[in-house]
């Protein structure tokens, strides 16, 4: 499915018990595989949101928009060796994500709110135009200064079928990071950003979603969500401090 140009996949979200996890988990898998990353499809995940003075991207989420768009730098089990700066557009059900491996000084002047270096990539097109999500940045940056609002911690899990291009994602222990921006530093404090014995699982496909898969989903229709990970560790942060997001 196209919009614009861009690849969009459908997203489901929901708010699922470990119980949930557990039955589903055996579910998936007798039909599904486990990602080849991490430790047999488990791995942990530390993302940096940036957002603009005002907080747009939040308070969009909150205000229920339907199109929106978030900004992120993530990185896997606190390795700097693969760092991603990540795009991510929703519209309406579905969403469209744009990434790019970007280097340890690239990520230390997005962290500053030094957006130069990319200029220097668009002028002298020494990407050849493939490094699309730090072109997007570079301008959307020039009308929204962004800069770094929260660290997001969680552990996840995942499995994967071929049929309609799935993803199925668990993902636990959902924490916001306190004092510090540093993604790279295991020490960092954070608090919990959701109760206790919940986890979100994620959905995403194609075109279409197997029956199999339909099946599993099915008791959880109620549950379904569309709550933002990024919204829910600024609430968590500020609800520590006693203070509004904004």
């Amino acid at each position: 499915m196209q919009y614009k140009n861009r690849r969009l996949r459908h997203e489901l979200k929901y708010i699922i018990s470990f119980r949930d996890y557990y039955e589903l988990r055996s579910r998936a898998m007798a039909f599904m595989r486990r990602d080849e990353h991490g430790d047999n499809g488990k791995y942990f995940i530390r993302s940096l949101y940036l957002d603009d003075i005002m907080l747009s991207d939040y308070n969009q989420k909150m205000d229920g928009w339907n199109r929106r768009r978030k900004y992120r730098i993530r990185i896997y089990d606190f390795s700097d060796e693969i760092i991603k700066f990540e795009i991510k557009d929703k519209f309406d059900s579905c969403i469209s994500k744009v990434s790019d491996t970007i280097t340890i000084d690239e990520y230390n002047c997005i962290v500053q709110g030094n957006f130069d270096f990319i200029s220097d990539i668009i002028f002298s097109n020494s990407d050849g135009g493939r490094r699309g999500a730090l072109r997007m940045a570079y301008i959307d940056n020039a009308a929204k200064i962004l800069s770094p609002r929260v660290v997001v911690d969680y552990d996840r899990e995942v499995f994967i079928c071929g049929e309609g291009n799935v993803r199925m994602t668990f993902d636990m222990n959902l924490r916001a990071g306190l004092a510090s921006e540093d993604i790279f530093d295991p020490e960092l404090p954070t608090v919990p950003a959701y109760e206790e014995g919940c986890m979100i699982l994620e959905v995403k496909y194609d075109d279409f979603l197997p029956d199999y898969i339909k099946k599993m989903l099915r008791p959880l229709g109620r549950w379904q969500s569309s709550q933002s990970k990024y919204a829910m560790c600024c609430i968590a942060q500020a609800n520590l401090f006693g203070k509004d997001v904004y």
